[in-house]
């Protein structure tokens, strides 16, 4: 089982849920793998910060927004406090995303103002967030 785990994590970070729901799968019991997770976290093996680093730094170049990337976390099972320090750090800045976002799947058009709206929503970016960047699109237009 120990094995097991390292080759998940070997691969790709995983938060402590997911690396659960994987062993679970795999008939292992429950007892065991809480005791795994445990001394994997104990040596650093696995950290739900580390994941949650990685994930919004790879979220975030995919092109969504905090909404979306904090709902997905959540689903995997990371804290909330560990979510907010990820999403709101001070090096991310989800207006110049947004604007880059806008930009290369919709270049300069205005057409369709709803159906864009949607998407960018459909991404995780709060409808403040798409309204402001509309308002900077309409001078640079």
């Amino acid at each position: 089982m120990r094995e097991k785990a390292i080759q998940l994590l070997a691969r790709r970070e995983h938060s402590r849920l997911e690396l659960k729901q994987k062993l679970l799968a795999r008939n292992y019991s429950e007892q065991e793998i809480n005791t795994l997770l445990e001394t994997l976290e104990t040596k650093n093996l696995q950290s739900d910060a580390r994941f949650a680093a990685c994930y919004v730094r790879s979220r975030l170049a995919a092109g969504f927004g905090p909404l979306r990337i904090e709902a997905e976390l959540q689903e995997r099972g990371v804290s909330s406090s560990l979510i907010a320090d990820n999403i709101y750090q001070a090096d991310i800045h989800w207006e110049v995303e947004l604007k880059t976002l806008w930009q290369k799947k919709f270049n300069k058009t205005q057409n369709d103002i709803e159906k864009q709206y949607r998407f960018l929503q459909s991404r995780g970016y709060t409808l403040e967030q798409i309204k402001s960047a509309q308002r900077e699109r309409v001078k640079t237009i």
